[in-house]
């Protein structure tokens, strides 16, 4: 197995930040408003974010070969599908967090009912963005449903339903399936759709689905972990506001020495296994390696 270079990742990631906000700077959604909820949208679409979906869409084209452009609307896309989430998530009637990326939630800029609709045309304007994707229409169609599936009852929005309605005596089953659909999904179809728009096959999308349904759990799994020890200045948002609430997650299950220890071994698991499938995807194997070290 080759060893995934962690060097330049920071760079990479940066640079696959620059190239999405640089994409979003065209969406059809700029245009011809009769009201002033673009500007809404744009307010949290804008308002920073580590962009790592993008990067994963954009590092998956290239490591089968594609040329990376081909796959900018559906980095798009998916930067818009989750912040459309966050600003749902941040709502009074949901999480209820005042704070986002370092900046007031949108329904603190602005009220509750903009934000409802600015999250609603975020998700809308996400599919036409990806529909523009410069492929063939089969292969757009493959992406579009895959966007659709992972955006859907039985992932994300599923999931989010879970995350807010669960039982106190939830087991580590029942976790597992409820960070596969809010968090996992939409880190395993960046993946994707990055494959896709590159030209993978059929048995190269299916081993990298599968290890990003892993990556999205680790990913989930260092957030609560840094949910415990980390800080809002760190995070961007507030902390530890899952165990005032009695929500369970794996490090409520298992506590942090225990949860930090399967983050350790998960990364490396993930990085190898990435490493064995055909092309090359030393910068997604490099961030599995990182999550388990991040602070923010």
């Amino acid at each position: 197995m080759r060893k995934p270079d962690s060097e330049n990742l920071s760079e990479d990631i940066s640079a696959a930040a620059s190239w999405v906000e640089n994409g979003l700077k065209s969406i059809s959604m700029r245009q011809d408003s009769i009201s002033r909820l673009p500007s809404l949208a744009l307010y949290s679409l804008e308002s920073g974010g580590k962009r790592i979906r993008p990067f994963l869409v954009r590092s998956a084209c290239t490591a089968v070969g594609g040329d990376p452009d081909s796959s900018l609307k559906a980095a798009c896309a998916v930067e818009m599908i989750h912040t459309y989430s966050l600003i749902h998530d941040d709502l009074p009637a949901m999480d209820d967090d005042d704070l986002r990326r370092g900046k007031p939630a949108l329904h603190i800029k602005s009220c509750e009912k903009q934000a409802l609709l600015a999250g609603d045309l975020l998700l809308i304007e996400a599919f036409g963005e990806l529909l523009d994707t410069p492929l063939g229409p089969g292969r757009v169609a493959l992406m579009v449903k895959r966007l659709a599936r992972a955006a859907g009852p039985g992932y994300l929005v599923g999931g989010q339903y879970m995350d807010m309605y669960h039982s106190s005596d939830a087991g580590a089953e029942w976790i597992h399936t409820m960070i596969l659909g809010k968090t996992a999904a939409m880190i395993r179809v960046s993946l994707e759709l990055g494959a896709c728009a590159g030209g993978a096959d059929d048995d190269v999308l299916e081993a990298i689905s599968i290890e990003g349904d892993k990556l999205g759990f680790l990913f989930q799994l260092t957030d609560d972990i840094l949910d415990q020890c980390g800080s809002a200045e760190e995070m961007g948002k507030e902390v530890s506001k899952d165990t005032d609430r009695g929500k369970r997650n794996p490090v409520s299950i298992m506590g942090l020495d225990e949860a930090a220890a399967k983050a350790d071994g998960m990364a490396s698991d993930i990085a190898a296994r990435l490493m064995d499938i055909r092309g090359n995807w030393e910068k997604v194997a490099a961030l599995a390696l990182y999550l388990p070290l991040r602070r923010k």
